[in-house]
């Protein structure tokens, strides 16, 4: 079972990915939760459930969870052929986080997830200490969540720079009980 961050709201969200399943066994009362309409759900049946849920019933083997079509072989070889052109946000909002906790079941996603962001972090890097333009637009709008916060980051950091820079940060003042 992939390790999760109870209080972490985008770790929460990534969890709800659904992932394609095969079932073991009949599970009764669960219809409403897969893509079936009946409360039974009957063996040999192909099945798409939350992560979160399908991890835990792979666990106890209820099911056999397969790997999401957003880290096939096929997808992970197009992302790495061209990562910085790959919209993220519409593939799957939490991709990298979603990629962490798909990690232990399929051992190559951590290394493309990590190729995959030592490239794109590096546009965004660039993009927060140049500004954006027309081409820098597109790419912010295909980042996924876990980019969007390390842009902000970085543009942060670098509007801090620019303040030091310009003698507009915080300065060093005499403590009172030296003045006396």
């Amino acid at each position: 079972m992939a390790k999760r961050n109870y209080y972490d709201i985008d770790d929460i969200l990534a969890g709800q990915e659904r992932v394609p399943c095969f079932l073991r066994t009949d599970l009764d009362g669960l219809g409403s939760a897969g893509s079936g309409g009946s409360s039974k759900v009957h063996r040999n049946t192909r099945w798409t459930l939350p992560y979160w849920m399908a991890d835990r019933l792979n666990e106890e083997d209820y099911l056999d969870m397969q790997v999401s079509p957003v880290f096939s072989k096929q997808a992970n070889r197009m992302y790495a052929a061209s990562p910085e052109s790959m919209q993220l946000r519409a593939i799957c909002q939490h991709y990298f986080q979603f990629g962490l906790q798909l990690g232990e079941m399929v051992p190559e996603i951590p290394r493309v997830l990590h190729d995959m962001y030592m490239t794109r972090i590096q546009k965004i890097a660039r993009i927060a200490q140049q500004g954006t333009n027309v081409e820098a637009l597109d790419f912010v709008q295909s980042l996924d969540r876990s980019e969007e916060r390390m842009l902000r980051l970085c543009q942060q950091s670098q509007n801090a720079i620019t303040n030091w820079h310009q003698n507009k940060t915080y300065t060093l003042k005499k403590a009172p009980v030296v003045d006396k």
